[in-house]
């Protein structure tokens, strides 16, 4: 088989508010309009955090498999 290499071009890192204030320019001056000129990651991003069951979720997902619970490896 023969395979080819694909080489990805290489772009700077963007924070979550350049690339809102590239993609979508009124969004980021209706934003900017309520808060100080920051970067305004933490703003877009304080719906994701987890609160109350999400947390205990995650933190499951997050475990190392316990030994013996399953058929791994025979």
């Amino acid at each position: 088989m023969t395979y080819k290499f694909r080489r990805r071009e290489a772009r700077p890192f963007l924070t979550l508010g350049e690339l809102v204030q590239d993609k979508h320019p009124e969004l980021f001056q209706a934003l900017q309009h309520h808060v100080e000129p920051q970067d305004i990651t933490g703003i877009i991003l304080s719906p994701a955090e987890l609160r109350g069951k999400e947390i205990y979720y995650a933190e499951l997902m997050q475990e190392r498999p316990k030994p013996g619970l399953g058929r791994g490896g025979q």
